[in-house]
């Protein structure tokens, strides 16, 4: 953590700090590591806050040029301001305290900001709730301070101290948020409009906002982020400015190891997005990402893409929601894309089948006022994108087809996909009926032929007798892989649409050469 002399000249207020020397109007933040002992004879590092005592000041001090000096005692300033450093008196007050008193108390500053950096450093690394960051910040700055993304939804718990702050509870997801009168006040300070172009550290006053507060930007890769510092216990200064810049740094930080930002990775969305944008990203890469989710390649997915247009795209809430996916539905992740929200579930983690996970978002959908895609279920992100591509075509499909439903399951809709767009969208593997991917994989597994099988039945009929001839096999046996291939599809073979999908799916894998295990 970078000290300088305005952060020591404050925490020793009491010792009427004073600074001197021709840099004693320098703005600078240099990154001071300790305190010691002045000797001129001994090399000096511009990294450490030098001692001496005020009676070592004479006609014959030389200062070195760029160290840092603290001056212990009633020093005269004269001889001090033609030094080419940065220096600052320390001379007790009133208090007329001692060499050695006041230099454990510069020293004390030292251990105090070293401290909570190994604290905050700590914290990072153990990926210890974002709350508790907070907390820590607290400690840092002597005040409350509360995180809020780009909707102005609080993230983590605002302080019971801030009583004047007013804020309001989103119905979708149990979530607080600053009120739109607040909102629109901390817009109209002009300081804040300044900052704003710049992305700069800005103070905005009790006039504008509930409380004197300092915002500072949490930069990152993801969604933008602002934290906001406020005047409850101990006035803001310019050297909560400086601790702001610092603070925002160790959270920018703790979001990138996969800290909670509106309850999920901002790391694991910006990698999922990129999939989304076809990128191309190494296998190793994308089993790192879903180990991090304690998920693996081979898990069974399922992909629901929500659509509305129920809210203005600027106050969107849309963030607020996916906390709320993630907190009903087990093991999903849910984010903004493109004006849509996803969510991505693990049905295997979380022991449910693709039924189940509909069943359990209906109450976003029929509440919400929206509209829903759902994927083929997969087992490999390598082709991610190709299951949003389903989910935009059941919505496509669905509103076209059937505009008083509110969820589209694209295997309902696929033949009506593939008449208006045929492969030009989405590659034929991923076109595939579920269930012929299924026997494909059983097969390769378990060296059987299944798929074959079925294929032959559905190609003469649903006749048992036919099927079994031109199989070369006994009736039995046919009716022991039919039995075998139920289990495995769960598919309703009387449906004529289905069978047709069946066929047509087979037709890619042989006609096309394309593997469905790839899907």
């Amino acid at each position: 953590m970078k000290i300088n002399l305005d952060i020591i000249a404050e925490e020793l207020s009491a010792f009427s700090p004073r600074r001197a020397g021709r840099k004693k109007t320098d703005t600078a933040i240099r990154n001071l590591q300790g305190v010691g002992l002045y000797h001129p004879q001994t090399s000096l590092s511009p990294e450490i806050c030098y001692a001496a005592a005020a009676d070592s000041i004479t006609d014959t001090f030389c200062c070195p040029s760029g160290i840092t000096l603290a001056v212990i005692g009633a020093a005269d300033e004269c001889l001090l301001d033609s030094a080419d450093a940065e220096i600052l008196i320390l001379d007790g007050g009133k208090a007329q305290c001692t060499f050695s008193h006041i230099f454990n108390a510069l020293n004390s500053v030292f251990l105090k900001y070293q401290a909570i950096d190994a604290q905050l450093s700590s914290a990072v690394m153990k990926n210890v709730p974002l709350q508790e960051i907070l907390k820590i910040g607290e400690a840092l700055f002597g005040n409350p301070l509360i995180l809020f993304d780009k909707n102005y939804c609080i993230l983590g718990e605002a302080d019971p101290r801030l009583e004047k702050l007013e804020l309001v509870c989103d119905k979708w997801s149990d979530s607080l948020m600053l009120s739109i009168d607040t909102v629109n006040a901390i817009k109209t300070s002009p300081e804040y409009r300044r900052a704003s172009a710049s992305a700069d550290v800005c103070f905005v006053s009790e006039e504008y906002f509930a409380y004197n507060t300092l915002f500072a930007p949490v930069k990152g890769g993801g969604s933008p982020l602002t934290m906001a510092v406020m005047e409850t216990d101990c006035p803001l200064t310019q050297v909560h400015r400086q601790l702001a810049v610092y603070f925002s740094g160790i959270l920018r930080l703790a979001l990138g190891r996969n800290h909670l930002s509106s309850g999920h990775s901002l790391r694991f969305e910006d990698f999922l997005k990129e999939l989304l944008y076809d990128t191309q990203i190494e296998q190793a890469v994308i089993d790192r990402y879903l180990l991090a989710m304690d998920w693996k390649n081979g898990d069974n997915y399922l992909l629901v893409t929500f659509q509305t247009n129920r809210f203005d795209k600027i106050n969107s809430i849309y963030n607020n929601i996916c906390v709320n996916i993630e907190k009903q539905i087990p093991e999903s992740f849910a984010f903004y894309f493109e004006d849509n929200l996803l969510a991505v579930i693990n049905l295997d983690r979380a022991r449910m089948s693709k039924t189940d996970a509909v069943h359990m978002l209906s109450i976003f959908l029929r509440e919400g006022l929206f509209h829903a895609g759902i994927s083929y279920i997969f087992f490999d992100f390598s082709t991610f994108s190709s299951y949003y591509k389903q989910t935009l075509g059941a919505l496509e499909m669905g509103e076209k087809y059937s505009p008083h439903e509110w969820c589209y399951d694209f295997e309902d809709y696929v033949l009506h996909y593939f008449m208006h767009y045929g492969t030009s969208r989405i590659d034929g593997r991923h076109l595939c009926h579920p269930g012929v991917v299924q026997l494909y994989v059983y097969d390769l597994k378990n060296k059987t032929n299944l798929l074959e099988t079925l294929k032959t039945y559905l190609e003469c009929g649903e006749n048992a007798v036919q099927t079994a001839q031109n199989l070369y096999i006994h009736r039995n046996t046919l009716y022991q892989r039919l039995k075998k291939i139920n289990g495995i599809i769960h598919t309703n073979l009387d449906n004529a649409n289905i069978r047709l999908f069946i066929m047509m799916s087979y037709t890619f894998v042989d006609l096309l050469g394309l593997s469905p295990v790839e899907s």
